[in-house]
Order: structure tokens, then C-alpha cells, then sequence
């Protein structure tokens, strides 16, 4: 539905957008008429008539923008209200409006701290500007970031994408092995997942970084294989986890979590099971006396033979944990690479218990050519990102792609 806005003695065409991760938004179309208005006004709905003044008691933000000579007006506020008829941001491309969504994706770009906390960026000083407010704000933690080409992706591990890759992790990470076993042959289970992960294999790892403008680069570049023309908009999720939580290498946690890479799916799916059964009765022997539980004891003492099973928390095993790794490769080191390495699932549903960490902010990236070009102002680039030969490939063949 179009209304007809009335608002500082003039009458614009406008519509309303809600979308839960962005908020509420009166978009009003772009007019030469600018004048100074109030930083909050009071909206009433009455048919097709919206009336927008400044009162005691004002429900919405506004925002000027200035486009081409002209101007266009932004009210906003995190409140949907039933008698209001919203488009949805997809909505706005079928109905042949005044405005679309990528036109509104660059208005709400210039307000950048949306009414619902998220962020909404279309360069690299804003972006920088919403870090240092989330410092700010989540102080004395450390700070690991993950760029999405899409916001429509979730922060799901490879392995757990598909059934068929997490019903057949163990050989996949055999085969793996045997392929490259003069090289792996002495390694850690930590160690070969994560060169499985750099050779693209489906593993229990998910990639982020300690370096928020690697996160923005991932955000804002494209994937060789993406050819989705959905909304056009990255995001970077912002984490922050309390030191004594990130694990390293090394770390017993990080041994006992890997080394389930190597255990069948009949085995994992018996723990899992026992080990829910377990946090609900509180008797170890549940676990125990399990053959599976046997198994994973026997690959845990295969890296770590001083293991302890008084000490052992079988709640370890399905928890996510932030890993910080050795510089093992020119990515890696490119990159500031670490890792959010994913404990047990169900494996008869896919379900696994959500990541938990001391906060998971999400910040929504547009502009984003503008954004690579400033990027690569910074040396930030796939060079530089991806400096071993596969990605170079890839690079020359995406600088021959047809739109």
C-alpha cells in the first residue's frame, strides 16, 4: 500500500518496509524539498494518510538523505504496529514501487545503528565505526569475527550442511589421510582437520578471524559458485567469547573434541545419545559402560595417553569452542585465521546444540564493490587474502565471469 505522507507542509508518496532483522522503516519518496526537520517525530495512521509531526511524545526516528539533488526522508523505530501495512524488502522488487530494495538498503546504509541494534554499513569508516562501538561495548573479551557473502547464511560448519558429510566424516577423514600420508601421518587430529578445511573437504571447523577487516572482505566477496540474485547484502558477525574459553591447539578440549572426526556415526550418535541421557541423571556410568564411549576413550589416548576419565567432562564433547591455531599456512597467516571447532550432533536429525559465546552481534554490509575498492586501498584483496595458487586460479577465472 502507497500512503500519502504529510510532513513539514508538504505530501509525499511513501511506504512502509519491516523486515525483523532490519526494523521499521517510512520511506518517503525523494522530492527537492529540503528542509531542516526534528530529529524525532510522532506518526498517525488514519487510512491512507500518515500525518508526521513533532510532539511530547514522538515514536520516530528520521533520517534526511541527500541523493542527486534531491531529498528523501526516513522515519524509523524497532515497533511493528497491526494496523500498518508493511512490504517486505523482496516485496519491494515485485511491486514496480518508487523505490526497491537495494535503494533502501543504501538509505538505511546513511543511518548505519539501526533501531534494532544490528548495523547496517555501506563503507569501510562506518564499519570501522560499529567495531569500536561493539569494543566498547563487550570490553575484556576477545574479539572474532565471520565475513557471509549472504545474510541468509547460518553459522554452520561444512560437515553439518549435508547428511551424507556428517554420516561419513570418519572416512572422508580417512581418505584424506591416506591420500596425503607422508604428510599427515605425525599430525594432530586438529592438525589434519584444519588442512582438510584449507582444501575446501566438509569438516567440523568454521572458519572466522581475529581481523575485522578480513571478516569484511569475506562478506564482500563474491563466491565463484554464488549466483543467488536475492537481496544484495553480506554481513559480518561479530563474537566475543571470555579468554578463559578459547582453547588452543593444543588444549585437552580441543584433542577430545577433534578426535570424534575419526569415530564411525554409529559411535557418535550412541554418545551423543548417552551423553544427553547422562546430563539429564547425573550417573556416569550411563556413558560409561557404552561400547562408543570405549571407542572415543581408546582415539583420545592415541594423542593423549595421560587422559584421565575421572576428569573427563563428557559435556566437552558437545560444546563449540573457539580455537585459536598455529600459523600452519600462507591463508592462515594471510588471514588471521582461527576457528569455531563443533562438537557432537544428533546425527539422526542434524540438530546440534547452538553456539554459545558471550555475544554474536550481526552487522549488515551493502555497497559493497565501493567497499572492495576502499579494501583494496588497505591491501586487503584476494592477493593478499589468498596468496596460494588454487585461489589465484580461481581469481582469474572469476575475472573472465559474465555477470
Amino acid at each position: 500500500m502507497i500512503y500519502k505522507t504529510h510532513f513539514m507542509n508538504n505530501e509525499f508518496n511513501s511506504v512502509f518496509v519491516y523486515e525483523e532483522f532490519l526494523g521499521c522503516y517510512l520511506i518517503c519518496e525523494s522530492k527537492a524539498y529540503d528542509v531542516r526537520i526534528p530529529k524525532e517525530v510522532s506518526i498517525s495512521v488514519n487510512g491512507e494518510i500518515v500525518e508526521a509531526e513533532a510532539k511530547e511524545n514522538n515514536n520516530y526516528k528520521t533520517k534526511k538523505i541527500r541523493i542527486n539533488g534531491e531529498c528523501v526522508y526516513v522515519f524509523y523505530n524497532d515497533v511493528k504496529e497491526d494496523n500498518i501495512n508493511y512490504f517486505s524488502m523482496k516485496e519491494l522488487d515485485k511491486e514496480g514501487l518508487f523505490v526497491n530494495s537495494k535503494a533502501v538498503l543504501h538509505y538505511l546504509s546513511k543511518i548505519a545503528r539501526l533501531p534494532n541494534g544490528n548495523y547496517l554499513v555501506g563503507n569501510v569508516e562506518d564499519y570501522i565505526m560499529a567495531i569500536t562501538e561493539l569494543n566498547l561495548k563487550y570490553k575484556d573479551k576477545e574479539h572474532f569475527y565471520r565475513g557471509h557473502y549472504s545474510y541468509t547464511y547460518s553459522l554452520t560448519p561444512s560437515l553439518y550442511r549435508v547428511k551424507n558429510y556428517y554420516d561419513n566424516e570418519s572416512y572422508m577423514y580417512m581418505d584424506f589421510k591416506t591420500q596425503f600420508y607422508n604428510e599427515l601421518a605425525d599430525k594432530k587430529y586438529i592438525e589434519i582437520l584444519t588442512t582438510m578445511q584449507h582444501y575446501k573437504m566438509p569438516t567440523r571447523l568454521l572458519d572466522t578471524t581475529s581481523n575485522p577487516l578480513v571478516a569484511l572482505f569475506m562478506a564482500c566477496d563474491r563466491p565463484i559458485t554464488y549466483h543467488d540474485r536475492d537481496i544484495e547484502m553480506g554481513e559480518v558477525i561479530y563474537m566475543s567469547e571470555s579468554k578463559e574459553n578459547i582453547k588452543y591447539s593444543d588444549s585437552n578440549a580441543v584433542i577430545l573434541i577433534s578426535s570424534l572426526a575419526v569415530l564411525e556415526t554409529c559411535y557418535k550418535q550412541e554418545l551423543y545419545e548417552k551423553i544427553m541421557e547422562y546430563k539429564e541423571k547425573k550417573d556416569p556410568n550411563i556413558y560409561k559402560n557404552s561400547m562408543a564411549y570405549k571407542r572415543f576413550v581408546a582415539e583420545v589416548k592415541n594423542e593423549l595417553p595421560s587422559f584421565s576419565e575421572d576428569l573427563f567432562d563428557p559435556e566437552t564433547l558437545i560444546r563449540h569452542r573457539h580455537v585459536k591455531v598455529g600459523m600452519i599456512n600462507e591463508r592462515v597467516i594471510a588471514q588471521s585465521a582461527s576457528f569455531i571447532l563443533f562438537g557432537l550432533c544428533n546425527y539422526k536429525t542434524g540438530e546440534y546444540l547452538p553456539l554459545k559465546t558471550q555475544c554474536k552481534e550481526r552487522i549488515f554490509v551493502v555497497n559493497r564493490d565501493f567497499i572492495n575498492k576502499q579494501l583494496d586501498m588497505l591491501n586487503i584483496n584476494c592477493s593478499t587474502m589468498f596468496p596460494d595458487k588454487d585461489h589465484k586460479a580461481i581469481e582469474i577465472i572469476k575475472s573472465y565471469d559474465e555477470e
